[in-house]
């Protein structure tokens, strides 16, 4: 049986750190909640209108119900948070994006300590929070165990725990690099370019998925180091 997740929104609580390695945290990148999520959905308001970014985007509207039948991950978007909007905008929308003070470029969406799932909006340390590049999710539990909760997928069903087999039955135009990370040493990636400048980046371990980013500037692997050094 499937362990459905948390509601989005009651899992959103402050980091006081942001992980190097969703395999291999150091202590400083130990997620630190104030409480467990909880275990059922809560419910929500109305959505509001989606902002004229967000429109022109096509972006979907802001859900924080995991349970709900939306594929969480698009090719520019995590669950109506759309690359090309700015942290405020996202905000607008409902979506919980906290930013560490440390990283203010770094807009924390999912934050989930049980059983290990963080989704984070990444903009440019240049001009922190002013426009969405891309998303990461990470997974601190063994990938094996993902299969067991109701996870974020792309609209073709890949979510951490696929098998490399998987993703490239699902898109067969995909390639595969291997890059030295400045940060995290050797990385191997299946990447499946989804338009002329996004693409998703699918992190392989033992031939599992283990890690997911998605959207600009990755097309030739990463995100490369870590994103919230201390």
């Amino acid at each position: 049986m499937r362990i459905a997740l948390a509601s989005l929104a009651a899992a959103a609580l402050v980091l006081t750190g942001c992980s190097s390695s969703p395999n291999e945290p150091s202590d400083s990148a130990t997620p630190v909640v104030s409480e467990s999520p909880s275990p059922s959905p809560t419910p929500t308001e109305a959505s509001p209108a989606p902002s004229e970014t967000a429109s022109a985007l096509d972006c979907p509207i802001w859900t924080d119900d995991l349970d709900e039948e939306v594929t969480a991950i698009g090719p520019i978007s995590f669950a109506g948070v759309c690359v090309g909007q700015s942290f405020d905008e996202a905000r607008a929308t409902t979506a919980p994006v906290e930013t560490p003070e440390q990283c203010p470029w770094y807009g924390q969406i999912v934050q989930m300590e049980e059983p290990g799932l963080y989704v984070s909006a990444l903009s440019d340390p240049a001009s922190p929070g002013e426009r969405i590049n891309f998303f990461i999710l990470y997974w601190y539990a063994n990938p094996e165990d993902a299969a067991s909760y109701e996870m974020p997928t792309t609209p073709e069903g890949i979510t951490i725990g696929s098998r490399v087999e998987d993703v490239l039955a699902a898109y067969p135009d995909a390639t595969e690099v291997t890059f030295e990370d400045i940060a995290r040493g050797t990385r191997t990636q299946i990447i499946v370019p989804t338009s002329a400048t996004t693409t998703y980046n699918f992190d392989i371990n033992a031939g599992t998925v283990t890690e997911i980013s998605w959207g600009e500037g990755l097309s030739s692997g990463g995100p490369n180091g870590d994103l919230c050094a201390l």
